[in-house]
């Protein structure tokens, strides 16, 4: 995991694509996409050749550098190469896995995987993970939101916490209006958003709100995200480039699995307490068969 204070603070090109993304045409905020997925692809790719990788003109590359503050595309490849010679696990990345030639589709998915895993826990900060488990123990409530494929990844976390402590909820309630389901929540509590790319408006504008309201906010997204990390305190950026048309959450759940994990470790007493109480329970109702 990355800790210094270079890991803290992105380099140029991420900070200024990030800076000018909500201002970019269709064309450029495409091309802007993949350089922040994979920014070593910069280094592998002419200009032509990125354009024709990322499906837009030529010339939607030449003003995407020009509007970055570039004077032109060999400016900007000599920022990577550098961040790449100082070991930016990020600046490092490209969108291609090479297995052997002899190798099938089942493999090629299986290294594509493992270099997802690799790369989002060489971008997360141990002191970040540390700050949010202790907040998932302490906070007098957790909740938790997540909309269309994120639901599932919310709903998983929430699973887990249930079993350490109360008051974990998971919104929107199906067929319920969200701001009711969040309408007790506090400073004293805390949101976990999971955000996952072609999110929706509505999580945008309740992180705003539950971040206006003094909430603090623990972020799971992909790399792509640029306006919603913002509104968090806490941000997790998942790789989640798969090889065809679906992405790959293999990240995502490892970190959420993590999460869970140390928070059972660090709830001590208090979490066994909580899951010896619900397995006495779940034995008297005969909820778990145990012979299979």
């Amino acid at each position: 995991m990355m800790d210094d204070q270079t890991a803290r603070e992105p380099r140029q090109l991420e900070r200024r694509i990030r800076g000018a993304y909500e201002s970019l045409p269709a064309s450029e905020r495409a091309l802007a996409d993949l350089m922040l997925e994979f920014p070593g692809d910069l280094l592998l790719f002419s200009a032509t050749a990125l354009s024709e990788k990322s499906g837009v003109s030529k010339a939607a590359v030449t003003r995407l550098v020009k509007r970055l503050g570039y004077s032109d595309y060999r400016e900007m490849q000599a920022e990577v190469r550098g961040a790449q010679d100082a070991g930016e696990p990020i600046y490092l990345n490209t969108g291609f896995v090479k297995p052997s030639n002899d190798h099938g589709g089942l493999q090629t998915h299986l290294d594509r995987d493992i270099v997802n895993l690799r790369q989002t826990f060489d971008a997360i900060r141990s002191e970040d993970v540390d700050a949010v488990v202790r907040k998932i123990i302490s906070a007098r409530r957790v909740w938790i939101i997540g909309f269309r494929n994120s639901y599932f990844f919310a709903s998983y976390i929430r699973r887990q916490l249930v079993q350490i402590r109360p008051d974990v909820n998971l919104v929107p309630a199906p067929g319920q209006v969200l701001m009711e389901d969040l309408a007790a929540i506090d400073p004293a509590d805390l949101l976990i958003a999971v955000g996952l790319r072609r999110r929706t408006p509505q999580l945008r504008r309740a992180m705003e709100i539950i971040r206006d309201m003094g909430v603090p906010i623990a972020y799971i997204t992909d790399r792509v995200a640029v306006a919603t990390p913002k509104l968090a305190t806490w941000t997790f950026a998942c790789q989640v480039r798969g090889i065809s048309l679906f992405d790959s959450y293999v990240g995502v759940m490892s970190l959420a699995n993590y999460l869970c994990t140390e928070a059972v470790a660090q709830a001590a007493d208090g979490g066994r307490e909580m899951l010896t109480h619900i397995e006495d329970l779940m034995d008297l109702m005969g909820e778990i068969d145990p012979d299979n």
